[in-house]
């Protein structure tokens, strides 16, 4: 699978990117009050401009396994920019707020293993 797909994908409206100075294939920063990641942009102009569509549970195999590397986890898993604190659980559905969180997207470098 990593073959075909082998970066974490976040989705973005092209004139949301160009805002930013980010291009097709570019790596952005997603930082929300609770974490941060990287992912890779592919634009796509069938969303609102107002919104990005990130990807979840990433983690690289390939990387140490061992403290504080953990296979790369807190990466590019988006989860790590949402909170699975009790008090943020809605009492009503009985579920976190894990689709949709404010955010901030800014340009970053690309990481070192898609340097290579």
């Amino acid at each position: 699978m990593r073959k075909h797909h082998p970066d974490p994908i976040v989705r973005m409206h092209p004139d949301t990117a160009a805002k930013e100075g980010i291009g097709e294939g570019g790596w952005v920063w997603i930082e929300t009050r609770r974490g941060r990641i990287r992912q890779k942009v592919r634009l796509f102009d069938k969303m609102d401009p107002s919104i990005i569509d990130a990807e979840h549970g990433w983690w690289f195999p390939e990387l140490s396994g061992e403290d504080p590397s953990l296979h790369g986890v807190f990466e590019s898993n988006v989860n790590v920019c949402m909170s699975d604190d009790p008090d943020h659980c809605n009492p009503e559905l009985g579920s976190y707020p894990l689709r949709m969180a404010l955010c901030r997207v800014s340009k970053a470098e690309p990481p070192a293993s898609a340097r290579a």
